[in-house]
């Protein structure tokens, strides 16, 4: 192997998995690496970046954030000095040409499309997190990457979570050049998972192994028992009993983890309060986990760290209660914080002065942070719309913290007990090994111009057509075709033998169709002979799927065409909450409600029966004739075919057909609008596009133009609405017309199909201008629900937003006012986050 002459410094022996990367680099080939965090993914993508070097190549290193992007950029520098490392993201601009450049995934796809002649003589991509190609907003840009790079440019794509690496290199290879998919499952440091569960009324705890020898541990078993039967509150009455058992204390758990020799810890925490209230928690029970000449190496790093701030500025931070965590070996981490404050946290953590941070998931990209145990708190998250289990790829994301190479011999995982955690959750994401990634591409405005722009009609829906997502829709489409097959061969056999043709039955009627679309989970529902619970219903084509459950835990499907007569709703079962509708432990739990519901509910069940008429039966009712049942599902099957073979294409059509309405193309060429959007890169920009177009950026003040363009960036958490404020009438009569552009769009969207482009909110209009108008952080905050890390990374958003309008603008004096906005938002701790996250050192 030539490996050994190339890549960078190194005191260990290469894994077997590493090895055959290198192999496979050194053949030509790209590589898809999956493999468990902390086993050395990174050496592979700096093996590449090195051999380029040897061949007179340059290399990019693209990240999904900001945030990891500076952090490669300062481990790149490590290696191979500051001459020969860039770096470009949205704020900033340093050394673009050098030898290895970092940015973010979406800067590279810009480049491409803008300026394809500076990727002449680049040999290497690398793409960190490529898992992040799932994201619903900004993955389609990792496939735009994937298909534009030329034949000659190597793909290293790492991740921890893809158990389909195969596919993905399948695909890579398939729309541009060979790629080998390497797989590593072992993690480099082995994992012990644990339940701890607290008991009540007093302050012991148990600790149990979730797994023992790879099974599920019996003795986790009667936390489960206890949990059902509280909610249950027994078989004959609903008088709840009294719960044995409690969660954890977070004082509790870090002096267990003390106890055990297991910090330092990170605790994940799904919610940014929550990560603050553990840490005014544990300081006012006293917990102190430095000693004093600990402690005063932490003063002297932060003091250090945050000596640009003003006093003013610190105490808007709340600086001082900060700084008494971090003596006490104690932070939190998430995206509140103003970057400032989260590296320095980072770095004391790597340095081992910090001994347990309470952080959201996060911190679980990419970020160096290993500790020696992880603690999970709850298996859901809210996602800003309801709250959700936890996936296997989230659970191994949490847990890959866990075990420092090279320290540790084990890492350890915790989750807490909770009333709706049940040990058998825990099992099944602790056992897990499947991490399918879904594409998420859709064709979007800006792409839709650059496509037009370059490529003939048939070659741009060719393009459309070689993303994953169409990969991974027409193997789909195989298989769903190879079963419609053989579900038609079946369905004509058994009609040959007698049965009556589907076509002949008569449908359901109304008042069936209508009672199951009223079915709801947790409804119980009478089918004689069976008694069944709602799991779930769903819509698909305009078509209810009611999934239900029987008393000895069968599960099976129910919809209009396989009833005889109405199904009547006798009763409710308690849903555990969060409820998963395919847990396996939840349906213990409903099955066995249903069998109190069977002993209990027979008159109630026969005054229904007698109501409306119901005939008997020997058999379940929703189980029809086997050919009714086939040619249903055949239908379903067809429906799904014609669904998917044409998703793509056909979205890329209704976007060009919208874009057309609007007067952006003509006859598949770009006009002067379409020109615009070429340069618009954003969420929205549609909208930004055309708001420019009618003028109302121009006019402005530049403290003004910053306040407006803000309305593209806030977006209201948890439903809050803060005071709006307009600094003119004139502001407010602009964002009013963007607002009506937004209006606009949104009806044209739903009339070609389309998603609708999310809402604009002017919230931040008030905070953007005081703070370009030369405003102190404090005044700027103000009483408003807007933390600082918030407020810092609003601004960041607003600037590359000027940034763009800068370049863009059909107005000179807007481009003016545009470039000086810009200078005026870069300031303060703005600026210090921007130098922090970059490093200072020249």
């Amino acid at each position: 192997m030539s490996g050994s002459l190339v890549g960078p410094p190194r005191s260990f022996d290469l894994d077997d998995f590493q090895v055959d990367a290198i192999e496979h680099l050194d053949d030509g080939r790209s590589v898809v690496v999956s493999a468990p965090t902390g086993s050395g993914k990174t050496y592979v993508a700096e093996y590449a970046i090195d051999a380029a070097r040897q061949r007179g190549k340059r290399s990019i290193y693209t990240t999904p954030i900001k945030a990891l992007s500076n952090q490669k950029y300062r481990d790149l520098r490590e290696w191979l000095g500051a001459d020969a490392v860039g770096l470009l993201t949205g704020d900033n601009s340093i050394n673009g040409d050098a030898t290895a450049v970092v940015m973010t995934t979406e800067v590279l796809r810009n480049m491409l499309y803008a300026e394809p002649e500076r990727l002449d003589d680049i040999g290497v991509v690398v793409m960190d997190e490529v898992h992040y190609l799932q994201n619903t907003f900004r993955g389609p840009v990792w496939e735009e990457v994937i298909i534009h790079l030329r034949e000659h440019i190597q793909i290293i794509a790492l991740s921890a979570t893809v158990s389909n690496a195969d596919e993905l290199a399948s695909w890579i290879s398939s729309v541009h050049a060979p790629c080998a998919a390497v797989t590593e499952t072992t993690r480099p440091v082995r994992l012990q998972n644990s339940f701890m569960v607290g008991e009540k009324g007093s302050s012991r705890r148990h600790v149990v192994q979730t797994l023992k020898k790879g099974r599920p541990n019996p003795d986790g078993r009667r936390f489960d028992t206890a949990s059902r039967d509280t909610r249950r509150g027994g078989r004959h009455d609903d008088r709840p009993k009294r719960q044995p058992y409690r969660t954890p204390r977070r004082t509790e758990v870090i002096q267990e983890l003390e106890r055990r020799g297991l910090l330092p810890a990170i605790t994940f925490i799904f919610s940014r309060a929550g990560c603050e209230d553990a840490v005014s928690q544990l300081r006012q029970s006293g917990v102190h986990l430095t000693d004093p000449e600990t402690e005063a190496k932490i003063v002297a790093f932060a003091e250090e760290r945050t000596s640009d701030l003003s006093m003013q500025d610190k105490q808007a931070l709340g600086y001082s209660s900060w700084i008494a965590g971090l003596r006490s070996g104690l932070a939190a981490h998430h995206a509140g914080i103003v970057p400032l404050f989260k590296e320095t946290v980072e770095e004391l953590f790597a340095l081992g002065y910090l001994r347990a941070i309470f952080a959201t998931e996060t911190l679980a990209l990419g970020i160096n942070m290993p500790a020696r145990t992880v603690v999970i708190e709850k298996l859901t998250k809210f996602t800003g719309e309801q709250h959700e289990l936890l996936t296997p790829a989230d659970y191994t994301q949490l847990t890959g913290r866990a075990g420092r190479r090279g320290i540790d011999d084990e890492g350890h995982a915790f989750v807490l007990w909770t009333p709706f955690t049940d040990f058998a959750e825990v099992v099944t994401l602790a056992q897990s090994k499947s991490f399918i990634l879904r594409s998420a591409f859709r064709p979007t405005y800006n792409m839709a111009c650059h496509l037009v722009s370059r490529y003939t009609r048939a070659q741009a829906e060719e393009l459309v057509e070689k993303s994953f997502g169409q990969y991974q829709t027409n193997a789909t489409v195989l298989e769903l075709q190879q079963r419609r097959d053989r579900l038609a061969g079946e369905r004509d056999g058994h009609l040959a033998g007698g049965e009556v043709s589907p076509s002949a039955a008569s449908g359901p009627s109304n008042e069936i169709a209508d009672a199951v679309n009223r079915l709801k989970p947790g409804d119980v529902v009478d089918l004689s002979p069976e008694i069944v619970a709602v799991l779930s219903n769903t819509w698909r084509r305009k078509e209810v799927r009611v999934r239900v459950i029987d008393s000895s835990g069968q599960v099976n499907d129910i919809d209009p065409e396989t009833l005889t007569s109405v199904p009547v709703t006798v009763g409710r079962v308690r849903l555990p909450e969060p409820f998963n509708p395919n847990s396996r432990s939840h349906h213990h739990d409903i099955s066995g409600q249903l069998r109190g519901v069977r002993r209990s509910g027979k008159s109630k069940r026969a005054k229904a029966r007698k109501a409306n008429q119901r005939a008997n039966s020997s058999a379940a009712i929703w189980k029809g004739s086997k050919s009714n049942d086939l040619s249903r599902e055949l239908r379903r099957l067809d429906a799904r075919i014609a669904e998917r073979q044409s998703r793509l294409t056909e979205r890329f059509r209704a976007v060009v057909g919208l874009l057309s309405e609007l007067g952006y193309i003509e006859n598949w060429d770009l006009t002067e609008q379409g020109s615009l959007l070429l340069g618009t890169f954003h969420e929205l920009d549609l909208v930004l596009a055309e708001s420019m177009r009618r003028g109302y950026f121009d006019g402005h003040s530049a403290e003004e133009l910053a306040g407006l363009v803000s309305i593209f960036v806030f977006e209201p958490r948890n439903n809050d609405e803060p005071s709006t404020w307009f600094p003119n009438d004139a502001i407010k009569e602009a964002a009013n017309g963007i607002a009506s552009v937004l209006t606009e769009v949104q009806r044209l969207e739903s009339a070609y199909g389309l998603p609708e482009s999310r809402d604009i909110h002017p919230g931040l209009v008030a905070a953007t201008y005081g703070w370009a108008s030369g405003g102190s952080l404090a005044d700027v905050l103000g009483p408003e629900t807007l933390t600082p890390g918030d407020f810092v990374r609003s601004m960041r958003q607003v600037i590359d937003i000027l940034a763009q309008l800068a370049h863009v603008a059909p107005n000179d004096q807007t481009r003016r006012r545009a470039r000086q906005a810009r200078g005026l938002l870069q300031r303060g701790i703005v600026d210090a986050a921007v130098e922090a996250e970059v490093g200072q050192a020249s």
